[in-house]
């Protein structure tokens, strides 16, 4: 199992990216790891850390492609940046099943649909993250943000393409699929969302209905389907609201000497509490519809966020993400 990852892609790169990396190898014992980037400066990280030079590549790539760039002109003029590199070598190489890069959101959208290319059959690939729900499971979001402006036909793949990623990596048997909307009847909606909902309740997938935002992590739900504009609003406000609630938490228990004390027996749950809603720890987001596995860490990803990223993307590979979505989409266009 080989694993291409963009080592100057990211706020903490490269020794959050190269550590994160060597972690995951330590888990996962036949993990081999492709590093793209700056070759001195990746030699001069590994020297840091104990590891195994025989399964370990290094490719040279002196260019980064930052969050300031044009990403199609950035694809397109940075040919010796990391992304560029690793990209190609994704595309080339029967032997990498995947990558996994930190760098610029839309860099690594236009370069997975330019150089690794979509699948056939797919309309536009969907960027997909996975939030924690309040009963303990987790949901998918689905796009959250790679397509702003959508036809019906986008969002029901987006929902074949999302059970297939439950079913793949979290082992769900039969996902519910929420489509997100302005009330649970039927009828709610706009024009976009009463067109989807008829063609979803046709489907051969574990259609619930509509699904309004506040119950989003509600734990109702596994899928959730939405176009990428309401997606980023959705995953924004939920990851700004928890900041805001540890924020708020942690002001309270330091605002009198009891509440301190109070602390100390609710320790244990707070950590808990952390962890869970902690984006570090479960990875990234998979970029759904391209030929092979494209995990777009987040940006500050540190090296337990760059561990979780790489084992995802190999758990994909070894579930057949790719090969099962390719499969649903023939099913469900063979019975129109």
């Amino acid at each position: 199992m080989k694993v291409v990852v963009d080592i100057f892609g990211g706020d903490n790169s490269p020794d959050a990216l190269v550590k994160g990396s060597l972690d995951a190898m330590t888990e996962i014992k036949n993990l081999e790891i492709v590093m793209v980037g700056d070759s001195d400066k990746i030699k001069a990280e590994l020297d840091k850390y104990k590891h195994d030079d025989k399964r370990i590549e290094i490719f040279d790539a002196k260019d980064v492609i930052t969050n300031d760039d044009v990403p199609t002109m950035a694809i397109k003029t940075k040919k010796e940046s990391s992304l560029v590199k690793a990209l190609e070598l994704l595309d080339s190489r029967d032997d990498t099943c995947g990558l996994v890069s930190a760098g610029s959101t839309g860099a690594v959208l236009t370069g997975g649909i330019f150089k690794v290319k979509r699948l056939d059959g797919i309309n536009r690939p969907a960027l997909a993250p996975v939030l924690p729900t309040k009963t303990g499971g987790n949901v998918c979001l689905i796009d959250c943000g790679a397509n702003v402006d959508c036809r019906p036909e986008f969002l029901t793949q987006f929902a074949v393409m999302g059970s297939c990623y439950m079913k793949a990596v979290y082992g769900i048997e039969n996902p519910r699929v929420g489509l997100v909307s302005v009330g649970v009847e039927d009828k709610k909606g706009n024009e976009l969302t009463k067109e989807v909902f008829k063609v979803l309740k046709e489907m051969p997938i574990n259609f619930v209905g509509n699904m309004e935002a506040r119950d989003a992590l509600s734990g109702n739900y596994d899928v959730l389907v939405c176009d990428g504009f309401v997606g980023n609003v959705l995953l924004k406000t939920a990851e700004g609201t928890a900041g805001m609630v540890m924020s708020m938490m942690k002001k309270a228990i330091m605002s009198s000497a009891s509440a301190k004390f109070g602390a100390l027996f609710m320790k244990k749950a707070f950590k808990k509490l952390k962890y869970d809603m902690d984006y570090n720890t479960r990875g990234g987001a998979p970029f759904l519809g391209v030929r092979k596995i494209i995990v777009k860490a987040h940006g500050g990803s540190n090296d337990v966020a760059v561990k979780a990223a790489v084992m995802q993307t190999v758990k994909m590979a070894e579930n057949n993400l790719v090969d099962n979505i390719r499969r649903e989409l023939n099913a469900l266009q063979n019975n129109e």
